[in-house]
C-alpha cells in the first residue's frame, strides 16, 4: 500500500469547499476528493502553531503541555514560543516507525522552520527535498534590481498608518520578494514545485508497493500573493487600493479599511484555490499512474488563520477561534469510499495521524502513541468514543477547551479568560466568563488533566499582559 500525507499550512476548514459548507470558494478538486473520503467535521491541532502541530503528527505525541523542551537549542526564527524546538531525540520520528516496516520513506515539504539547523524533521527519510523560499526564509538577500524595485513594492503592499505593523510587514515582505523575485508561471509558485516534486519522487518509486511521502506544503500561509488569475476570482473589481497581502498579527484591524480588509480575504482566498489547483494535479498524476485506487491519501491542515473576525488578524493565542483552530481532516482508504462519509461526533486530533496509518496497516499501534486509530471509520458508522467528549489545545501560555456547549479560551495564569455558550452563541461573540465561574473552573481542570503537568506560565517573550506580547515581538522585529 501506498501512502500519503499531505498537510497544508493555514488551511481554514470554512475554505476548503463545498464539503466544509462553503459555496463561493473555488476548490473542485478538493470537493472531488472529498467524495473518496471519511471526512471528520471535528477536528482540531492539539497545539500550536506551525512547528507544534507539527512534532505531534512526526511522534504520535502530544506536543501540549511543551515540557520536552531543549532551551539550549534556538533557531533564528522571529518566533520563540513554547513548544517551537526541535523533536526530541528520545522521541521516535513517523519515517522511523515506516522504516521498520519496510516502508520506502519520502518527506518533501516547502514549510521553511522545519529545514532550519537542529530542527531535524527529516531524521530517517530515504529522501527529502526542501523548497526554499517561503516567507522569511533566508533564501535570497535582495532584489537583484536594487533599493528602487523593493521601495516599489513595499509601497505597494503596506499600510503606512501605523510605524509598529509597517515594521512587521516590511520585514516579511523584503525576505518575500527576494526570495520570489524570478517567478515567471504558475509552475513556479511553492504549490506547483512541492506536488510536482511529490510526482518526480512517485514516478521514481513507481515499482514499489511500500511507498510512503509526506507531503508539507507551506501555501495557504502568508504573503498571500496567488497569480492573477485566482485573485479575479474574489476580487471585486476596479479595486486600486493597497494590496495588502501579509496581515499584522494584531488585535485590531483598525490598521485596514474595508476594502483592504476585502483585498486581504481574496488574496487569501485566491491562494486557496492555487494549492486546490496544484493538488488536483497531484491527484490527477495518481490517477494517470494508475496508483490513485489502492493508496491511503490523508490530508489535513495545521490551523487557520484569522481574517478579521472577530476584530482579529493573524494566529494569535487568545484568538482561537474556529478561524484559527478548525482543521480540515479527510482520509481516502485505499479502494476507495462511496462518500463523502462524514464522522460528525467525535472529536478527533492530529496526532491520530500515526495510530491511524497502523491501523490501516493492520500493526499493532505502538505504546508511546497517544492517539487513536481513525481507520475504524471505514466500516463503522459515526458513533461516540468515550475519551473524545471535548479537545484542548495548548497555544503558548494561552489553551482552548471546547467541547459540544462550551469553549474557554484562558491564559494559563487565568488572569485572562473568555467562555462562550455555543449552543446560544455559535459565533462565539458574547463572552460569559465572569458570570459562570463554575464552568470556567471545571474547564479548566480538564485542561489540568490533559497536560498531566505544570502548564507553562511564561513566554519565551516574557510579558505581564497579553498586549506586552504583541509589543515584545514587535521589539523583536525592530532589532532584528
Amino acid at each position: 500500500m501506498r501512502i500519503f500525507l499531505v498537510i497544508f499550512d493555514t488551511l481554514r476548514k470554512d475554505h476548503a469547499g463545498r464539503t466544509y459548507g462553503n459555496d463561493w470558494i473555488k476548490t473542485p478538486n478538493f470537493d472531488s476528493f472529498a467524495k473518496d473520503c471519511i471526512v471528520f467535521d471535528k477536528a482540531y491541532p492539539e497545539s500550536l502553531a506551525t512547528i507544534p502541530v507539527r512534532r505531534a503528527i512526526h511522534t504520535g505525541i502530544r506536543t501540549f503541555p511543551f515540557n520536552h523542551e531543549r532551551p539550549e537549542l534556538r533557531t533564528d526564527d522571529i518566533v520563540h514560543l513554547n513548544g517551537w524546538n526541535p523533536i526530541p531525540p528520545h522521541h521516535r520520528h513517523l519515517s522511523e516507525y515506516l522504516n521498520s516496516e519496510a516502508y520506502l520513506t519520502s518527506f518533501i515539504t516547502s514549510t521553511y522552520h522545519q529545514f532550519k539547523p537542529n530542527m531535524n524533521f527529516h531524521l530517517g527519510y530515504d529522501q527529502w527535498n526542501w523548497i526554499r523560499g517561503h516567507e522569511d526564509d533566508k533564501y535570497r538577500a535582495r532584489v537583484r534590481n536594487g533599493k528602487a524595485e523593493m521601495k516599489r513594492l513595499l509601497k505597494l503592499h503596506i499600510v503606512k498608518k501605523n510605524p509598529v505593523i509597517k515594521l512587521l510587514q516590511k520585514r516579511i515582505l523584503k525576505s518575500h520578494f527576494s526570495n520570489v523575485q524570478e517567478r515567471e508561471t504558475e509552475e513556479d509558485y511553492f504549490p506547483a514545485k512541492t506536488f510536482k516534486k511529490t510526482i518526480e519522487f512517485v514516478k521514481d518509486t513507481i515499482d514499489f508497493k511500500k511507498v510512503f511521502c509526506l507531503i508539507d506544503e507551506f501555501d495557504p500561509h502568508e504573503p498571500w500573493d496567488p497569480p492573477q488569475k485566482y485573485l479575479d476570482l474574489y476580487l471585486e473589481k476596479g479595486y486600486t487600493g493597497k494590496r495588502i497581502i501579509t496581515p499584522a498579527y494584531m488585535e485590531s484591524v483598525d490598521y485596514l479599511s474595508k476594502e483592504e480588509l476585502k483585498f486581504m480575504r481574496a488574496s487569501y482566498a485566491g491562494e486557496v484555490s492555487l494549492c486546490d489547483n496544484w493538488f488536483g494535479y497531484f491527484v490527477n498524476q495518481l490517477k494517470e499512474l494508475e496508483i490513485y485506487d489502492d493508496s491511503l491519501i490523508i490530508f489535513i491542515s495545521d490551523h487557520g488563520h484569522s481574517i478579521g473576525e472577530h476584530n482579529a488578524t493573524g494566529k494569535l493565542p487568545m484568538f482561537m477561534y474556529p478561524e484559527l483552530v478548525d482543521l480540515p481532516f479527510m482520509i481516502k482508504p485505499p479502494g476507495g469510499i462511496n462518500g463523502p462519509k462524514k464522522i460528525r461526533k467525535p472529536y478527533v486530533y492530529n496526532f491520530d495521524i500515526l495510530p491511524t496509518i497502523f491501523g490501516f496497516l493492520n500493526k499493532e499501534k505502538p505504546k508511546a502513541f497517544e492517539g487513536i486509530d481513525l481507520s475504524i471509520f471505514v466500516d463503522e458508522e459515526d458513533h461516540n468514543l468515550d475519551d473524545r467528549s471535548y479537545i484542548t489545545c495548548g497555544f503558548d501560555v494561552c489553551t482552548l477547551y471546547k467541547d459540544d456547549n462550551f469553549a474557554l479560551i484562558t491564559s494559563n495564569n487565568r488572569k485572562h479568560q473568555k467562555l462562550y455558550d455555543l449552543r446560544n452563541d455559535p459565533e462565539w461573540n458574547i463572552n460569559i466568563a465572569n458570570e459562570n465561574p463554575e464552568i470556567c473552573n471545571e474547564a479548566f481542570e480538564k485542561i489540568k488533566l490533559d497536560a498531566k503537568s505544570d502548564l507553562p506560565l511564561v513566554s519565551r517573550f516574557e510579558f505581564e499582559s497579553l498586549k506586552d506580547w504583541y509589543l515584545q515581538k514587535s521589539a523583536f522585529y525592530e532589532k532584528g
